[in-house]
C-alpha cells in the first residue's frame, strides 16, 4: 500500500527530482504514526492534478526529504464540477457532509448560514472562529481526498449568509438546484430530463435540519435556482448533498 499526501506545489521541484514535506502533521504521521523509514515510497500530490511517486531519502525534525521517481496526471476527478452550498449543521454532521462529498467528487463547498441554522458563531471573535472552522474543514476534505485517491483537494470557502450567496456571480453555474421537502412539482428526474444545454458546473443549495424558511425558498427561486424534490421520503440534511451529487454524476455520465 502506498500512502498518499497532498503537499504544497512549491515544495516540489520536478527538474531536480526533489520534494520536501514540511507540514508538521504530515511529518508526525509519516515518522511517528506510520513509522516509515528511509527508502520507503510514498505518493505525493500537488493539488493541481499531478501525482508523484517518491522515495524518502532523509528525515529531519521538521522536514522529510524525498526523491521524485515518476510523475503522472490524475484522472480520478469528475468533469462535472459540483459546488455544495450547505447550511451549517450541529455536531459532526457538517464534517460528514465534507468527508462524503469529497469522496463522491464534489469540487467545492460553501458553508451557509440560514434563518434556521442552529450552529452559532462566537460573537466575541467572529473572524477568528470562522477562520478556525474553515481551516479544520479544509483539513477534513484533504484527508478525504487522500483516502479516495482524488487528484484535487476541494476548496472550502468562507461562510456566507444566503443573501451574500445570492449576490455572488451565480451565472457561472449552468444549473442551480435548491432542495425542498415534498415538492409536488419538480422531481429530480423531471428537472434533469428538462435540461437542454451542456452542463459543466452545478450549484446545490441545501438547508439546515429545520429546512428553509418560505421566504428563503422564494428568494432562491427568484435568484435562478430550481426547486427539486428527491421523492416522498424526508432525508437528513447531511444526506442530501451526497445523494443528489451521486444522482448528478450518474445522470451526466461521470460515474463510469
Amino acid at each position: 500500500m502506498s500512502y498518499r499526501f497532498f503537499i504544497n506545489p512549491h515544495q516540489i521541484n520536478w527538474q531536480e527530482k526533489k520534494a520536501n514535506i514540511s507540514d508538521q502533521e504530515q511529518v508526525h504521521k509519516l515518522s511517528r504514526v506510520l513509522r516509515l523509514r528511509e527508502n520507503d515510497q510514498v505518493v505525493l500530490l500537488d493539488g493541481t492534478g499531478l501525482i508523484y511517486n517518491a522515495q524518502i531519502i532523509s528525515f529531519f525534525s521538521r522536514e522529510i526529504q524525498c526523491r521524485l521517481l515518476s510523475r503522472r496526471t490524475a484522472n480520478t476527478d469528475p468533469e462535472l464540477k459540483i459546488t455544495v452550498a450547505q447550511a451549517m449543521l450541529k455536531g459532526p454532521n457538517f464534517d460528514y457532509v465534507l468527508q462524503k462529498g469529497t469522496e463522491i467528487g464534489v469540487a467545492d463547498f460553501i458553508p451557509v448560514i440560514t434563518e434556521r441554522t442552529v450552529v452559532k458563531i462566537d460573537d466575541n471573535d467572529v473572524s477568528r472562529d470562522i477562520d478556525r472552522r474553515v481551516n479544520r474543514y479544509q483539513k477534513i476534505v484533504q484527508d478525504a481526498a487522500e483516502q479516495s485517491e482524488r487528484g484535487h483537494v476541494p476548496d472550502v470557502r468562507n461562510f456566507m449568509t444566503l443573501d451574500e450567496l445570492f449576490k455572488t456571480n451565480l451565472s457561472v453555474y449552468d444549473l442551480k438546484l435548491i432542495c425542498a421537502e415534498r415538492s409536488q412539482t419538480n422531481g429530480i428526474k423531471e428537472v434533469l430530463n428538462s435540461v437542454q444545454e451542456k452542463i459543466h458546473k452545478v450549484l446545490i443549495l441545501i438547508g439546515p435540519e429545520g429546512g428553509f424558511a418560505e421566504n428563503e425558498l422564494k428568494h432562491a427561486i427568484s435568484s435562478g435556482f430550481t426547486s427539486v424534490s428527491l421523492g416522498r421520503r424526508i432525508y437528513r440534511s447531511e444526506t442530501v448533498g451526497m445523494l443528489l451529487s451521486g444522482i448528478l454524476f450518474f445522470y451526466f455520465n461521470d460515474l463510469k
